[in-house]
């Protein structure tokens, strides 16, 4: 059954997005990223099997592959290169974890076999120093993972009070090994908090990074170091919005979980009209 949800960009350009129902196989989608033209990969967050899901273009189930030598302790958000699939289980709610990781797993594999391998990749971030820190120390939950130029890029949930709106920017190696990884930048969302300014997914085009809230999606730039830009996409619409996949500027996937009176799981496929000073 297919709904519509309507969305503002810069609030001058309104598009207009098909809903795919999704299986309560996927109640809690965490990431989806494209496998190849045809297929998207989805993950379900912490406590659910190992499990890489293979999806249509509208969402059906189409096939499932099992990560034999993984856990899905928190499984947050996925990123691709050219001929891998990295997964991130980077959750970390209580900013207690010392277990921090991404798979990394050949897509030819997740296409071809029911049971695959992955490579790990693990790491800590040189500021955390203390397991939970105190609370105005709270900056190393992440739920927002993407892949640019041979290297991963973490974008941290700010759960510290009192709030400063500031997520958190790390950058991973993609080879297989254990990393002490320090703060590249910082990048400001918000006051709003959790609810409104917290990141919950990334996928990043050409080099352009898109980096996801529960009521936005936010454009930026990453030059000399530091992401610049003030490009939105608003939604209009309010859902616990965890996943997303951009295959252009102005072509999006978006996925929720499933909360009890907010509906879901579903998956958005958006299609932007940048006509700027349209209604």
């Amino acid at each position: 059954m297919k709904n519509w949800l309507f969305l503002i960009v810069l609030s001058v350009s309104c598009v207009q997005a098909q809903t795919y129902h999704l299986s309560r196989e996927l109640s809690e989608i965490s990431g989806i990223e494209f496998l190849n033209d045809t297929t998207i990969a989805a993950i379900n967050d912490g406590g659910h099997e190992p499990r890489v899901y293979l999806l249509n273009l509208e969402g059906k189930i189409q096939g499932i592959v099992k990560v034999s030598n993984a856990s899905n302790r928190d499984w947050e958000d996925l990123a691709v290169d050219d001929e891998h699939l990295y997964i991130g289980d980077i959750g970390n709610n209580t900013n207690s974890r010392t277990d921090l990781a991404v798979y990394k797993v050949k897509i030819n594999d997740l296409l071809r076999d029911t049971t695959v391998q992955a490579e790990k990749i693990t790491f800590n971030y040189v500021e955390q120093t203390a397991f939970p820190p105190e609370r105005s120390g709270k900056y190393f939950d992440a739920e927002a993972l993407a892949f640019h130029n041979d290297s991963l890029y973490i974008f941290t949930k700010n759960r510290a009070r009192p709030k400063d709106g500031n997520a958190w920017v790390y950058k991973l190696p993609v080879v297989p090994g254990d990393y002490s990884i320090s703060k590249m930048t910082e990048i400001y969302i918000g006051m709003g908090g959790l609810w409104a300014d917290a990141l919950t997914a990334a996928d990043i085009v050409g080099d352009e990074f898109f980096l996801m809230t529960y009521n936005r999606v936010i454009i930026k730039k990453l030059e000399n170091g530091q992401f610049v830009g003030d490009e939105n996409i608003n939604f209009k619409t309010y859902s616990q919005k965890e996943a997303l996949l951009v295959k252009s500027k102005l072509q999006l996937y978006v996925a929720d979980e499933y909360r009890f009176g907010l509906g879901g799981p579903r998956m958005y496929y958006i299609e932007v009209n940048d006509k700027r000073g349209e209604e």
